[in-house]
This record gives structure tokens, sequence and C-alpha cells, in this order.
């Protein structure tokens, strides 16, 4: 079985490099076919290109935008897999390909991992979650789905007319049609720096998310937005008064002395409260996520799972869960680890608020 890596380029000299590097260093590399699209770039992206002697088809031609360079790409493919990595990103290991590959059954249409998020300018970072893990939020991502070939004669190829959502279309079509598998494997590592957060560019994904799911007849949580909206605005209130609390020095830590804490979640809100803890003396011994598998890494704590908490022995957990599932998270918690004490981030959201063990 081969795969067929469609790579859509344009102007990508300072990206290219680490994405060409992670398929030239796979171990099944002789099961790949690795095809650049190119939009006609003027700098240096197709002579480093051609120093690889692995990528099998170039292509240099003005294109539409990235769906029209995809389906160009598709159109030349000879692999039984189609698979795309764009230029700024890379395979997060030498055995990915080898890894899927040996996942594929004959009934087996598609395949869909998870990917590893990174800016490296603010150091953000996290793996995305699976369809187990979150089914109503679940949002596939191109660099994480491996699917057979013809699926493209079946269902067409990418609606240019989607002009960020078409890949996210195709895909929950293919999940929606046919049999395949989600896996925790981590597939790639995923460039986040360019990505806008201004609300005219979110509420264009909301958009064309939200007309994904109406064109496909999928109740997802898009159908929730007016919950979600309000959850969010009381959440952004809650998050203005904990700044508040901790610049001003309203609140009181006295019963966490002396107490080993660790902290649910390993995003944002979780690194702010471990930073605070610290300033404060608080002792943190880790992070706490829900699998063993796709631990993030940082430096300064450690990272374990759910299923290790209570070898941990911990005194006390702060869940950092802001979504609505944040009370389920807290009973699960408290049964990987009976009698510890769960706090939420909001008890430190009150005004002078006191945290009592």
């Amino acid at each position: 079985m081969k795969v067929s890596i469609i790579t859509a380029t344009y102007n990508s000299e300072t990206t290219i490099k680490a994405c060409l590097d992670s398929v030239a260093n796979q171990s099944s590399l002789s099961d790949v076919e690795h095809i650049i699209v190119d939009g006609r770039s003027s700098d240096a992206t197709l002579s480093l290109v051609n120093q690889y002697p692995h990528v099998s088809k170039i292509v240099s031609d003005k294109d539409r935008g990235i769906y029209h360079a995809f389906n160009r790409g598709v159109a030349l493919a000879s692999g039984d897999l189609i698979y795309f990595l764009n230029s700024d990103d890379s395979l997060y290991d030498s055995n990915v390909i080898n890894d899927v590959l040996a996942e594929f059954t004959p009934e087996t249409d598609y395949y869909c991992g998870t990917i590893f998020c990174v800016n490296e300018e603010t150091g953000e970072s996290y793996f995305t979650t699976t369809q187990k893990d979150d089914p109503i939020n679940f949002k596939p991502r191109h660099q994480a789905f491996f699917c057979r070939r013809e699926l493209f004669d079946k269902y067409g190829s990418f609606n240019e007319c989607l002009t960020i959502a078409a890949d996210t279309y195709f895909m929950k079509k293919v999940i929606l049609k046919t049999k395949g598998l989600f896996a925790q494997r981590t597939v790639a590592r995923f460039s986040l720096q360019g990505m806008s957060s201004n609300d005219t560019s979110i509420n264009h994904v909301l958009a064309q998310d939200t007309m994904v799911d109406n064109l496909l007849g999928l109740n997802t949580a898009h159908s929730q937005l007016p919950e979600m909206l309000a959850s969010q605005i009381l959440n952004l209130s809650l998050l203005k008064q904990l700044m508040l609390n901790m610049l001003q020095g309203h609140i009181d830590l006295s019963a966490l002395k002396g107490k080993r804490l660790t902290i649910f979640g390993a995003r944002e809100l979780s690194q702010v409260f471990y930073h605070f803890f610290s300033q404060q003396n608080i002792q943190v011994i880790g992070f706490v996520v829900s699998s063993a598998d796709n631990l993030p890494e940082y430096a300064d704590v450690p990272v374990m799972s759910l299923q290790d908490l209570e070898q941990a022995a911990p005194d006390a957990v702060l869940n950092c869960i802001e979504g609505g599932h944040e009370n389920d998270v807290a009973q699960r918690i408290m049964l990987a680890c009976p009698g510890v004490h769960v706090l939420s981030w909001r008890d430190f959201c009150v005004r002078q608020s006191s945290i009592s063990q």
C-alpha cells in the first residue's frame, strides 16, 4: 500500500525544509509518493525541494488557493491513500507512515489521528482531542487524516466555495458515510504561527463550520452557539475578576500552604495558575490530563495522566476546565483519586476569595 503525501507551497523557503525532512526520514519511505504543488513561488522554495530525491512529482503554476492546489495534487496522485501535509507542518516522527499503514485493513476507508499544535514564538502548545474525547466539538484536521484515493472520485474534490472549510466538509462527509479508525496516535506537528485570532477570522471560521454541519445535517456544537456564547461571556467576566484578585492580592491561599497540589489541564489557564502558585510558594507537583497518550511536555513541572493521579497522592486538584464538562471532569478526578479535594478555578474569581481545604 502506498500513500501520496500532497504538500502545497508558495514562497515557503523558511519552513519547507522541516516538512521535507520529516517525510524523507520516514522508516517506510518506499511506501511514500511525495507530491509538491507549488503556486509559482518567487523565492528559493523550488530550489530547496529539488534537493530532496524522495520527492516524486513537482508542479509549479498559479492557483486559486490552497484547495485548488490540493485538488491538483489529488489528480496527480497514484497512491492508495491520500494525505495532506502543509509546507509549514511536519510529520511527528519517523514512524508515522509505517504505523498508519499498519492500521489499514480492506475495510478501513480513513484513519484519523491527532496533531501536536505549537507556536514557537509564544510557546503555546497542545495536542488535539479525538472524537472519543469530545464527540460534540470534534473537528477533524487534514494533517491527521488519511483516506483512500477513490473517495475523492466517489464524493468529489474539495469545494473551493468553502474557502477555509473545504477540507472539513470533505472529511466529515467521509466520516459520516464510510468506515474508518480514530486513533490517539500523533501524526503531525502543526504550526500555529501566523494564525489569526481576531474577531473577523474567528467569525469566518465559525460561519463556515456551521455551514458544513448544516450541509451534512449534523447536530454538533454549532447548534449550541447561543449557549456557548453565554458561557464564554460569563467566563470572560470571571477571568477579569481573577486577574484583579491576583494582581491586588485578594486571594487567601493560607489553606493551601504546605499542601501538594496538582492542576487538571495543561493549557493557558492552567499555566497561569501554575506561575501564580509558584510565586506564592504553593507546591504544584504536576499537571494532570485525561489520557496517558500524547502527554505534553513542560520544562518546569511534570505532566501525568488521570490514571496516575492516585499514585502521585496530591492533597488537592485544581480543575481548570472552562467548558460545560467541568463538573464531569471533577467527578472523574474524584473517581481516579478517592478522597482528594477538588477545587475549581472559579473559586478564585470571587472578590476577596478565600480558598478552603
